[in-house]
């Protein structure tokens, strides 16, 4: 957009919302003017994963692929009866499913943000980042998928039932759950990834990919966080607690399937047996607490944990009460 048109708005203003705990006040950046930063950061902060990432280097049989107390079974009895090359190839098989689990999502993502993009104006710096993401996602669904092929392993899709119901969403287009799914995913998939990259008892390739993703998605985060603040600020309060309460339903169920149950399978151990293991593990609901604290703090702050939404969120052990 051009500067003199920019220079006619407010670049910063409060918006006031009102939750069941007490009015809420959100901060709140013109929309521009969050767009030219994030382009600005894209061009000195990008990569190509074709020529950023060794997929040449050697991966040693008995080290990590994923900080093993991120692992779903950690300090179970399962996890306990595994021998240590049984627990790094479960290291590996967690983190390609959630691999997968991130191309499936982020192609989910590109399709939203191409309608959103779609009911802009398309010479606004707004369009121009959102399409700045695409192709960073387009980036990161092939590096994942190379990854997970480097690994020796394929790629899968989630259930059927999530697969197909998911189809629906290129046919309707309601921002305000699109950017909260996206603060839902890209939140829970970073926290993972700090601590990944920087540990050195992981393996060098998945420690490159995990930085590159990382860097690149905190851009994404803030675009969507904007977003998101200028959307609750203009709803109604029955239509965020219902956006929220449907957000805290999928997210319930999404947080059940990130981890593929070949991953069991594979080192030897009943799937049926091991999911519910995990489900009742108080670590695993720690970490996948601590995994969502950014995302359920900032949902906080907008007024998505009002109602019963909150009540999902806690009930699936993914906020302490």
């Amino acid at each position: 957009m051009p500067p003199e048109l920019l220079a006619d708005r407010p670049k910063s203003w409060t918006a006031r919302i009102r939750c069941k705990d007490g009015d809420h006040t959100l901060e709140l950046t013109d929309r521009e003017v969050v767009a030219e930063r994030l382009l600005r950061t894209s061009r000195k902060h990008s990569f190509d994963p074709d020529v950023d990432v060794d997929w040449d280097a050697p991966q040693d049989p008995d080290v990590w692929y994923l900080p093993p107390q991120l692992v779903s079974l950690y300090e179970t009895p399962l996890w306990d009866g595994l021998t240590h090359r049984q627990r790094v190839e479960l290291t590996k098989r967690e983190m390609c499913s959630i691999a997968s689990f991130g191309i499936w999502s982020e192609m989910l993502l590109m399709q939203a943000l191409v309608q959103h993009a779609y009911r802009r104006r398309y010479d606004s710096e707004h369009v121009a980042y959102a399409l700045t993401e695409i192709a960073d996602e387009c980036r990161h669904s092939k590096m994942f998928g190379r990854m997970v092929r480097t690994c020796g392993l394929r790629t899968h899709r989630p259930r059927a039932l999530e697969y197909h119901f998911a189809k629906l969403f290129g046919a309707v287009y309601d921002p305000m759950p699109m950017f909260a799914g996206t603060l839902v995913v890209e939140e829970f998939t970073d926290a993972f990834q700090r601590l990944t990259f920087p540990d050195e008892n992981v393996q060098p390739m998945v420690r490159q990919v995990t930085r590159i993703h990382v860097v690149e998605e905190a851009r994404h985060i803030k675009y969507a966080r904007e977003e998101l603040k200028r959307l609750v600020a203009h709803a109604s309060p029955v239509r965020r607690r219902a956006a929220a309460y449907a957000l805290a339903q999928g997210t319930r169920l999404m947080a059940t399937q990130v981890i593929h149950p070949s991953c069991y399978e594979a080192v030897g151990l009943d799937p049926k047996l091991a999911r519910r293991v995990a489900a009742r593990s108080e670590h695993r609901r720690d970490t996948m607490a601590w995994a969502f604290r950014k995302c359920t703090a900032f949902f906080d702050e907008v007024g998505f944990l009002d109602g019963r939404a909150r009540d999902v969120w806690v009930r699936a052990g993914l906020l302490k009460s």
